[in-house]
Order: C-alpha cells, then sequence, then structure tokens
C-alpha cells in the first residue's frame, strides 16, 4: 500500500527538504517534491494541486523562508479545502501566526542546530497516519466481503 506525502516548502530550504524526503523514503513512504518532477510547459500550479489531491497528507516546512513563499500558502490553503491532513513544522523564531490559513493549528517545533527531532517526530507522525490508512481499508475490505457472503447467501432463496 502506497502513502504519499507532499512536501510544501520554500525552494531556500533545500537541505531540510532532502533530509526529511530520505527519512519518510527509509520509513517506505512515498514523497513529492514538486521541483524535483519537472514538465516543461505544464502550468505549475495545476501540477501542484493535481499532486496534494493525490497525496494522503501534506507536510508544510514553515522555515523564515517558507512562511513567506506565496507557493507555500497557495499549498497549505487548497490542502486545507481538500481535507488534507496539514502537519506543519514551524522553525525556532518564526511565527505560525503569520500563516493565517494555520492559525491555532498544533504544529511540531523545527530547530535548524537540531533538525533531526522534528525530522523524527514528523515522519512518525506520518507513519502512524499511514497505519490508520491500512487499518480503515482492511476494515472497509472485512465489511464488503461480509456483505458480499450475505448476497451470496441469501441469494439462494427464492
Amino acid at each position: 500500500m502506497t502513502y504519499t506525502v507532499f512536501i510544501s516548502h520554500s525552494t531556500k530550504d533545500r537541505g531540510l527538504v532532502i533530509a526529511l524526503a530520505n527519512l519518510l523514503t527509509k520509513f517506505e513512504l512515498n514523497v513529492f517534491v514538486a521541483e524535483w518532477y519537472l514538465t516543461p510547459g505544464e502550468p505549475i500550479d495545476q501540477k501542484i494541486f493535481a499532486q496534494i489531491n493525490k497525496a494522503d497528507c501534506v507536510v508544510v516546512l514553515l522555515t523564515e523562508h517558507g512562511v513567506r513563499s506565496p507557493w507555500v500558502q497557495q499549498e497549505v490553503g487548497y490542502a486545507l479545502k481538500t481535507g488534507k491532513p496539514v502537519i506543519p513544522l514551524v522553525e525556532k523564531g518564526t511565527n505560525p501566526e503569520n500563516l493565517a490559513a494555520l492559525q491555532g493549528r498544533e504544529y511540531i517545533k523545527y530547530d535548524p542546530e537540531q533538525p533531526q527531532e522534528a525530522l523524527i517526530k514528523a515522519t512518525s507522525y506520518v507513519k502512524s497516519l499511514q497505519l490508520k490508512k491500512i487499518e480503515r481499508e482492511k476494515a472497509l475490505l472485512i465489511v464488503g466481503g461480509i456483505l458480499v457472503l450475505i448476497l451470496l447467501l441469501s441469494g439462494g432463496e427464492k
């Protein structure tokens, strides 16, 4: 079962993005980072929104650069509009209230001097979301199987 994570970020945070993507991949999660999948001539917003639609969740990097990025703001707004879980990583010293869409939401604190703790917390949380999705899908398969069995058994009575 695949579980896809869209990473919303400023392109100025490349090192953090690579570290997070590597960790998520080690946990057998699929990662989408927009600039890694260039499609010349394709409208960027359509590509990004399509990938958010395909993603199971969005991790947003709210660094000093990320909170000022219009793309990050658009991506977060779109993800919330589509009902995707949004997991904010907020850099120490950055005010998450600067991104109005995330006001009042819990977040993971990120210290640029020691990023590992925040990256591990984010990855562990995303992995827990994946496990919940797997359990929901198993439950649906079981219910579907029971319904099919009931239909088959009731079809014999005429």
